[in-house]
């Protein structure tokens, strides 16, 4: 009696343990189940939200990223990385948009500053040496004789991107009819047409319209000059 009660106990004991291990199965199946339903609800839901953006959207987080990553600044203009042929610590040189003549390019400092005078001493060195370097490359592209090297500081200068930046234009003897029309082509310069349309050209007198000054006068301005030096 005592055998078959023991018998009795260990059967009963036997299939409780038998019960829990197959009901703690689908658990942990159920589980798994839910977690990948939880993955799939994530990702539908990612495709969702880009099917919600426009094109626009999407284009300006691809510019947004393409600007961090493959952009300068000149001034408040995105220039891509493709447009810049030179670097160095505190300047950039790079092709110009609408050049005056073919081989205009420009010279800009890496941190935007209005004036030559809001550079530092080490910024401005290092402008004018990268200046000097690019004519010597764009000599030996252009084969020139001669360059002019503009800097309009300040807007009353007719300086259009509030951004220190300096033109640098190959030359040639007799390339155009009158030699300062580059000049005024120059002071009507701007990065976009809509910008050019803006300025005012500057009224300069004839050469025969300027007369010498005597030399007591030229005297006087150069001492006066002298003084604020110092």
């Amino acid at each position: 009696m005592k055998c078959g009660t023991l018998l009795l106990s260990l059967l009963f004991t036997y299939f409780i343990d038998i019960e829990a291990f197959f009901t703690s199965k689908p658990q942990k199946r159920a589980t798994r189940t839910h977690s990948a339903s939880a993955a799939t609800a994530a990702s539908s839901n990612t495709i969702q939200y880009a099917n919600k953006c426009s094109d626009s959207e999407i284009a300006s987080q691809s510019e947004d990223n393409m600007t961090a990553a493959d952009t300068l600044l000149f001034g408040r203009f995105k220039i891509l990385a493709s447009q810049v042929f030179h670097k160095t610590e505190h300047s950039f040189a790079l092709v110009n948009l609408r050049p005056l003549v073919p081989g205009h390019v420009l010279v800009v400092s890496n941190r935007i500053a209005p004036l030559m005078d809001d550079l530092h001493d080490h910024e401005y060195d290092d402008l004018w040496r990268t200046v000097r370097k690019v004519q010597r490359a764009l000599k030996t592209k252009y084969n020139c004789d001669a360059f002019n090297v503009a800097v309009q500081d300040g807007e009353g200068a007719g300086q259009s991107v509030p951004h220190v930046h300096i033109h640098i234009l190959p030359r040639y003897r007799g390339d155009l009819e009158r030699n300062d029309d580059i000049y005024d082509q120059l002071e009507m310069w701007a990065p976009r047409e809509e910008e050019a349309a803006k300025k005012k050209r500057l009224e300069v007198p004839d050469d025969s319209e300027r007369k010498d000054r005597t030399v007591e006068e030229m005297a006087e301005e150069a001492s006066l000059y002298k003084s604020l030096m110092k």
